[in-house]
């Protein structure tokens, strides 16, 4: 299969898109990985000291270097006077001599960056046949109509030769990629990559709220980064807008800070424990959060008082499903009035506490398993060590690197390995609030969750205490460290990942690496023991 750059294609609202997306497909598997397809590729000139932009549908640099230029016209053409005419908003245009146009802007670019390469154009022309029409403005040999476009992919191999030998195909693969040898900016890449993240990964938002249950429950099965937070903040805001009462409940208070920060005023949101504090509170009076059972405590009040409560919320959203033990989703189920919908978002691969499956009868389940977030390079290291319950597809449009193991022996060498972690990331332009660090043990067995500072720098770290409204208390220092199990449903770009130590790589730590490397947006650093290490070696095999 070809490589297609970029990986991803984005929605555009006129039709012929579509037909488009057809050619570039048929050629990405049609053609081998000898091949490089760039699509909707922008060529900036200037004429006369004027600014002119001129955009390629379709370029195939071959094995050897070549070019194919592809100008795609979709849908119906017309022959008059041996011009290819195609009609935008009711007027003829001459679809060759838009290609041959692009034809000469592609050759004046290669020669400004000193590049010799072979340029090849044509027309595809997936929905017309040509037959014996004159077309004196274009090749007939070159124009690629529906009488031929099965053997698209064949034709355009015919058009190169295979022997890349003394090539130059490496420089113009990197020109056509804009790299031109220069490391990214990793500080201006995580916005714009966040941006187009969220636009990738809207599909779950667009598509879900469509989906009709005859129960009102649908289960969303999602991995990391596929876009269940923007599901979630969808669904309230359609809740909002139809004057419904919503209310989101999750296991994780982070989580339910973020979504808060997001979501409509008046969609209720917090975690369940929040919810059981606040029942507590109104039927017992203040919870002791002294004590160590105190949460247990207040959860069974609330699952004891649940059947009592009132009807009154027309949607419920429970997120983080697969933390949620069977009883509580019980205790809310009773809130919901009977034309209700029930949305549950899980992800299996994200468990890491025991608990008892959920049957839900008559529930509607999508499953998805794109990320859209994480790096391609680093998804690949989570397939190669099975660390989800299915195969995860890559469909972030950042290939990032690989992300870099470190071991540790003793306890000196653990802090100097996770500081040498953070300096890497702030040495690639990633700034010091867009990074975190993740522990692999919780409060009571870390090393370093108890530290002041760590390196050069001060640790904001949860200190293991609550405020009066049960909220955790923290440090206010520059950099993030928190456990692995706290920080899931957040993200950072950049994050290291330490205190990993573990003989065998069970379920439960192939659920702590995958949650913790999911988490990134451009780059990670993993820093474990000897005795980690050779267990995850033995994965690879």
């Amino acid at each position: 299969m070809a490589h297609l750059h970029p990986q991803h294609t984005g929605p555009r609202p006129d039709a012929g898109y579509y037909r488009e997306l057809d050619v570039i497909r048929r050629l990405e598997t049609g053609l081998d990985d000898g091949f490089d397809i760039f699509h909707s590729l922008t060529l900036h000139t200037l004429r006369e000291g004027v600014d002119e932009h001129r955009e390629i549908d379709v370029v195939v640099l071959g094995p050897a270097g070549d070019i194919v230029l592809m100008e795609i016209k979709a849908g119906q053409l017309t022959v008059a006077s041996g011009e290819l005419l195609k009609l935008y908003d009711g007027r003829p245009r001459d679809a060759a001599r838009q290609a041959r146009i692009q034809f000469a802007a592609m050759v004046n670019k290669l020669k400004q960056a000193g590049l010799h390469a072979r340029v090849i154009n044509c027309l595809a022309l997936p929905d017309f046949i040509v037959g014996d029409e004159h077309i004196a403005s274009f090749a007939r040999e070159r124009i690629f109509d529906a009488e031929v476009f099965e053997r698209l992919p064949a034709l355009v191999r015919s058009l190169m030769p295979a022997d890349p030998e003394n090539s130059p195909r490496e420089d113009i693969r990197r020109f056509l990629s804009d790299e031109f040898r220069v490391s990214p900016d990793l500080r201006a890449l995580g916005s714009q990559l966040r941006a187009t993240t969220q636009r990738l990964s809207d599909g779950l938002a667009t598509w879900v709220p469509r989906i009709e249950s005859p129960s009102g429950v649908i289960r969303i099965d999602a991995t990391a980064g596929s876009g269940k937070t923007q599901l979630a903040l969808r669904l309230l805001e359609n809740a909002t807008a139809r004057k419904q009462r919503a209310l989101y409940v999750c296991f994780n208070r982070a989580l339910a800070d973020h979504i808060i920060s997001l979501a409509p005023a008046t969609a209720e949101v917090g975690t369940f424990h929040e919810r059981c504090v606040e029942h507590y509170r109104r039927t017992v009076g203040e919870p002791d959060f002294s004590d160590s059972s105190v949460f247990q405590t207040i959860a069974e009040r609330y699952q004891v008082d649940a059947s009592s409560m009132p009807a009154r919320y027309d949607l419920l959203i429970i997120d983080e499903g697969q933390d949620f033990q069977p009883a509580w989703l019980e205790s809310l189920l009773p809130q919901l009035t009977a034309d209700g919908r029930l949305y549950l978002m899980e992800d299996a691969s994200q468990r890491l506490y025991e608990r008892d499956e959920f049957d839900l009868d008559g529930a509607v389940t999508l499953r998805c398993d794109d990320n859209f977030r994480t790096p391609r390079s680093i998804v690949k290291v989570i397939n190669a060590l099975a660390l989800a319950a299915r195969p995860v597809s890559a469909c972030c449009p950042y290939a990032g690197e690989l992300p870099e193991f470190l071991s540790y022996s003793a306890s000196a060498e653990l802090i100097r390995r996770t500081v040498e972690g953070v300096q890497a990331l702030l040495d690639r332009g990633i700034p010091i609030d867009d990074i975190a660090i993740l522990t692999g043990h919780g409060l009571k067995h870390s090393q370093l969750l108890s530290l002041d500072r760590i390196g050069p720098w001060t640790t904001r770290r949860f200190t293991g205490q609550y405020d009066r409204n049960g909220n955790p208390v923290w440090t206010q220092g520059e950099l993030l460290i928190d456990s692995i199990f706290r920080f899931k449903g957040q993200s950072r770009a950049g994050i290291v990942l330490t205190e990993l130590d573990f003989e065998e790589l069970t379920p439960a730590e192939k659920t702590k690496l995958f949650v913790g490397l999911t988490r990134c947006h451009l780059a990670a650093h993993v820093i474990l023991s000897g005795h980690a290490e050779r267990a995850v070696m033995r994965q690879i095999g």
